[in-house]
């Protein structure tokens, strides 16, 4: 009975670390086919494509139109998480007509997301333009990394 118990549970910490972020009729209309560095070149061409991409708040904007965060893309592992260690390929404007709560959106979050190409978006920053391109967002999810507390000593008794 032990022995089974110990399987049952090695068994639910493998699957566990299969989930995926985004759920499966997001992924399956997801073109996997479609690169950052593609999508940066020609956001147009790929309008109306559902993508699924990733990386850090940088900012977070409420209108009355909804919410919109500006992104530091990061490309997904295969586990659909971010990857940090590997240097960004630019920004891109995320939009959602829902109020994202801005504590759980906070600059410096790790985001997973899949969205609609919507187009591209012009703006002016400390003097210089930046164009982004603009995704609708279908599905988002804030990513929290588990890290490890260390207590030391603290002497003195």
């Amino acid at each position: 009975m032990r022995k089974l118990r110990i399987s049952a549970a090695a068994l639910l910490i493998i699957l566990a670390g299969c989930a995926h972020n985004i759920s499966a009729p997001s992924r399956a209309l997801v073109d996997r086919s479609v690169t950052f560095r593609q999508l940066i070149e020609n956001p147009y061409a790929y309008h109306g494509k559902m993508i699924m991409l990733g990386g850090t708040v940088a900012a977070v904007e409420h209108t009355r139109e909804g919410t919109r965060l500006e992104v530091i893309e990061h490309r997904l592992d295969s586990r659909e998480l971010p990857d940090e260690s590997v240097s960004s390929r630019g920004r891109f404007l995320a939009t959602t007509p829902e109020s994202l709560d801005s504590a759980k959106f906070e600059p410096g979050t790790l985001v997973t997301m899949a969205g609609e190409v919507v187009g591209q978006k012009s703006e002016k920053r400390q003097g210089v333009v930046y164009t982004y391109p603009l995704i609708a967002i279908r599905e988002i999810h804030d990513i929290v990394i588990e890290q490890e507390t260390h207590w030391g000593s603290f002497g003195g008794m």
